[in-house]
């Protein structure tokens, strides 16, 4: 008979899990195996994850819940909140890479787990579009806003997540983790400057200077290529 913990810590279980999935094949792996491999019990497993499909996503219930609680307790702008969980969903990858690499092969595997992690893109999105319907000031916008961004900065992490991951699994030299997340700050920074409709400063909330469209007339020769386009373009906004 085996001696099961009380409470097991559902982080390993989920991982020892996702990494048999990978290993043994989704089809051809069992609960009963998934139970072993997590060092649990058949019905504790059942109890806490419900099923194989669930399991392999059950990390994202727990850092949800992190990111409703954040949104609940930050007094931060609207934007910058948001931006803000996001880097938060990011850094939960980043510190379980394994899992988070086991997970994105096995995806690849088996289509069916994809349906899946579109409702849990959207269980995001969601988060995102409530936390700015109650945080925004009112106005005709609003809805608006608060549906467009959501979606945006869920399409913007999960962009640069999966480039991460594919440079993982192809084992080249990868970015450093640091960096990655960087990137990414960066890049939601600027989507939420973009939507204030003024720039964001360095670490902190928009602030609203108005800009205008900048108009470019240049003349090129009919072959210039990409390059000296971009060139010209470049002198002429200088």
């Amino acid at each position: 008979m085996v001696n099961y913990p009380a409470h097991p810590d559902p982080a390993p279980a989920v991982a020892a899990a996702i990494d048999l999935l990978v290993r043994q094949g989704y089809d051809a792996t069992s609960v009963e195996d998934l139970a072993d491999a997590a060092g649990i019990s058949r019905s504790t497993f059942f109890r806490k994850f419900g099923s194989k499909e669930d399991i392999v996503f059950a990390d994202h219930d727990r850092i949800l819940v992190r990111v409703h609680d954040f949104l609940a307790g930050t007094t931060a702008d609207p934007l910058r909140a948001v931006v803000d969980a996001a880097l938060l969903v990011f850094g939960h990858h980043v510190g379980n890479r394994e899992t988070s690499l086991a997970r994105y092969e096995l995806l690849h595997q088996v289509p069916a787990l994809r349906d899946r992690e579109l409702v849990m893109a959207h269980r995001y999105q969601r988060a995102f579009r409530d936390h700015l319907l109650s945080a925004l000031p009112e106005g005709e916008n609003r809805e608006l806003t608060a549906v467009a961004f959501a979606a945006s900065v869920v399409a913007v992490h999960n962009s640069v997540l999966r480039q991460w991951l594919r440079a993982v699994s192809a084992g080249g030299e990868e970015r450093g983790a640091p960096e990655v997340s960087s990137r990414l700050a960066r890049e939601l920074g600027a989507l939420a400057a973009t939507f204030a409709g003024s720039p964001v400063s360095a670490g902190g909330s928009p602030h609203i200077e108005p800009t205008r469209p900048a108009v470019v007339i240049t003349v090129l020769d009919r072959s210039a290529g990409k390059d000296q386009i971009l060139q010209a373009v470049s002198d002429a906004l200088a």
